[in-house]
């Protein structure tokens, strides 16, 4: 099996007569065929059937850090879908919309997009929020235990926000919520 040296690259020819080109880059290979462009993975960490047939399995396995790239499967079942944002039960609209403060304990991703963030309110109760959010905040979103605004039309019975909206992060740096706890 062979490596080439840092800037190096070879040309291969694929299953299908099309020339491929290899390259070496400060220690990122690359390849130019379809299967490694098209992958959702960082460069550093992208493979393809060439650079195994190049460097070896043993070779790509070690630099990408991981198991073997699974073989695509003809019927595979479908990804699990995560764990939805807690919806309450709306028990009382509210004559005008309100505002609560809650900290941030995790990010809601859904197709390994933000979707949304799972907060708690200030007396424990979770809280999902899945509106309200532009593309500013899509692209960065608030920082875990940050304390943000949330507006919203009704509570449930036990006091919950329903149809939270994202309001904002709170404008001083003074928490008022104790922070989430640490694992």
């Amino acid at each position: 099996m062979r490596d080439l040296r840092d800037g190096e690259s070879v040309d291969v020819t694929g299953s299908t007569g099309a020339t491929y080109t290899i390259k070496n880059v400060g220690g990122v290979y690359a390849c130019s065929c379809p299967a490694w462009r098209t992958q959702s993975l960082p460069v550093d960490q992208r493979t393809c059937k060439h650079l195994r047939k190049l460097r070896g399995d043993a070779a790509e396995d070690a630099r990408i850090g991981g198991p073997p790239a699974p073989k695509p499967a003809k019927a595979s079942a479908p990804p699990p879908k995560p764990a939805p944002l807690p919806v309450p039960a709306p028990a009382l609209t509210l004559p005008a919309p309100a505002e609560t403060e809650a900290v941030v304990l995790e990010y809601h991703t859904s197709k390994g997009r933000f979707d949304g963030l799972r907060c708690r309110l200030g007396d424990g109760q979770p809280v999902g929020v899945a509106a309200g959010f532009g593309d500013k905040e899509r692209d960065c979103p608030p920082p875990v235990g940050g304390i943000v605004a949330l507006r919203f039309p009704q509570v449930s019975a036990t006091g919950v926000p329903c149809g939270a909206s994202y309001a904002g992060v709170r404008a001083d740096d003074a928490p008022t919520l104790p922070l989430p706890p640490r694992p």
